[in-house]
């Protein structure tokens, strides 16, 4: 399967959008994809680093003039450069562009070389014609447009953020005082937030201070002479593992673009700022659910502004972990897992189960979580599970096993069961290391598209839920199903949703 994404990086904008491009990019690499980028080559690009990570790119030269970086595109020019450098015989399954310039008639455009199209876009008000449309904000939910917008799937929230693995279920104890602050305002950070936070910082002469600036930052030798004062000062350009640098951290300071993720999943109490206008209402929003200290926009904070921030939560150790909880309670680092699924899983198979696969839904089926989640949760013998296997491929006219595959290998098992002529009750589970990913919903969806178009003219579906199994209750009621007694159940609508 090949991937192209569209993103860029430069001065102006920064490197935000071609670094989280980047993880789902390693994402999708290990699940076997061919991903090339499409970026623009211009002060601050990203080649040299996306290539360093053995992704081929295509630069396209020409430049972006704009004053506003959220400003449009001139979508026809960017488009026209793309296909000159794209060569011919380069067709692509999916298209990702995250770029503010870009919009709907860009996405109408590629579809000319790429079968689907995903937006990462957090900016609101603007309108797509995409299969899939990416906003891994908490204001993702109030988006006017999506009423009007072709977008088909949305992946809203930070469900969905796009976290490197290292991210991911990293145990990160707060002390009980502040001893390490991480400073990092992304790739760029072209204003100079930076030297503003360290003169602050010099008033608590007994913390150690890292600082991360990243490659493109104009200003990384001024920096070098101020941190050179400090012996207890650590500046650095590339981090090989910026997770354990993060997670060692006792308070961060940053920007509030993609890094905040990054700060909540390792639940870091956190100074955040806004460095764009884009910025401005995720912080607001997360601040109001005491996930972090929102100081406002840059451009308006003092260096006093600073100090008095950090004097606050060096004084409250309830209050840092306070934040920490919060933070850590809205992003559980599996976002990225569950955007490739949300991609991938377009191309969900379903079959007929044999009884060759008598050893695969024996071990599905009495894996421990997928027992706990059952109703019945006793484990089964192999005798009594051949014979379950045997009767239930032999009544065709009441029973519907089906295995789900993604690129060959197996995903989850549906069940759909005739209850009567109109209505049939469904179930189903995932096998182990596909938990947690998103799995869920695309079995469900595809299963039921299957059913429709089997040829029982069911009507109606009906699930039974335990009402100690939250997770599947919340997947059948995302789905559309609604209680009635004591099950859940929804219309049988045909193969198109």
């Amino acid at each position: 399967m090949r991937i192209l994404i569209r993103a860029d990086a430069s001065l102006r904008i920064g490197t935000g959008h071609v670094v989280r491009c980047l993880t789902l990019a390693d994402a999708l690499a290990t699940m076997g994809c061919a991903v090339h980028f499409a970026c623009r080559v211009g002060p601050g690009h990203a080649l040299a680093e996306i290539e360093s990570r053995g992704y081929p790119v295509h630069g396209l030269s020409v430049l972006d003039q704009r004053d506003d970086p959220e400003s449009p595109l001139p979508w026809a020019e960017d488009m026209d450069c793309l296909l000159r450098v794209l060569p011919d015989e380069l067709d692509f399954d999916w298209c990702v562009v995250d770029h503010y310039g870009l919009g709907v008639d860009w996405e109408r455009a590629i579809r000319r070389r790429a079968r689907r199209v995903l937006a990462i876009d957090d900016l609101p008000r603007r309108q797509h014609a995409v299969d899939l449309l990416l906003d891994q904000n908490l204001t993702a939910f109030t988006r006017p447009e999506m009423a009007s917008s072709e977008s088909g799937r949305t992946l809203f929230g930070p469900r969905f953020a796009l976290l490197r693995p290292a991210f991911l279920g990293r145990e990160t104890p707060l002390r009980s005082t502040v001893e390490r602050v991480l400073v990092n305002f992304g790739g760029v950070d072209a204003k100079g937030e930076t030297f503003k936070v360290l003169e602050a910082l010099a008033d608590f002469p007994t913390l150690q201070v890292d600082i991360v600036a990243g490659s493109a930052n104009p200003a990384f030798d001024r920096l070098q002479q101020l941190t050179a004062k400090h012996s207890h000062w650590r500046l650095q350009r590339h981090v090989e593992d910026f997770a354990a640098l993060m997670a060692a951290a006792d308070l961060c300071i940053g920007a509030g673009g993609s890094s905040t993720w990054e700060r909540a999943a390792l639940g870091r109490p956190t100074l955040c700022v806004a460095l764009a206008p884009n910025q401005q209402g995720n912080a607001a929003s997360l601040a109001e659910r005491g996930a972090h200290l929102y100081l406002g926009e840059a451009e308006t904070l003092e260096v006093a502004d600073y100090r008095a921030a950090v004097r606050t939560l060096l004084l409250s150790n309830e209050l840092r972990r306070s934040l920490a909880a919060q933070s850590k309670a809205l992003v559980d680092g599996r976002g990225t897992i569950r955007v490739t699924t949300a991609m991938l899983g377009q191309d969900l198979r379903l079959r007929p189960a044999t009884a060759d696969d008598a050893r695969l839904l024996y071990d599905g089926r009495n894996a421990e979580v997928v027992r706990r989640a059952s109703l019945n949760t006793n484990p089964l013998s192999w005798d009594d599970h051949l014979g379950w296997l045997t009767r239930t491929l032999a009544d065709t006219e009441g029973q519907l096993l089906l295995i789900a595959s993604f690129l060959d290998a197996p995903v989850g098992v549906i069940r759909f069961q005739r209850r009567s002529a109109k209505i049939a009750e469904v179930s189903l589970y995932l096998l182990e290391g596909r938990l947690g990913a998103g799995w869920g919903m695309l079995l469900l969806q595809t299963g039921e598209d299957y059913l429709a178009n089997h040829g029982w003219e069911i009507e109606e579906i009906e699930a039974r839920v335990r009402n100690d199994n939250p997770a599947s209750l919340r997947l059948f009621q995302q789905a559309g199903y609604q209680p009635r007694l004591h099950q859940l159940y929804r219309p049988l609508r045909g193969g198109c949703r």
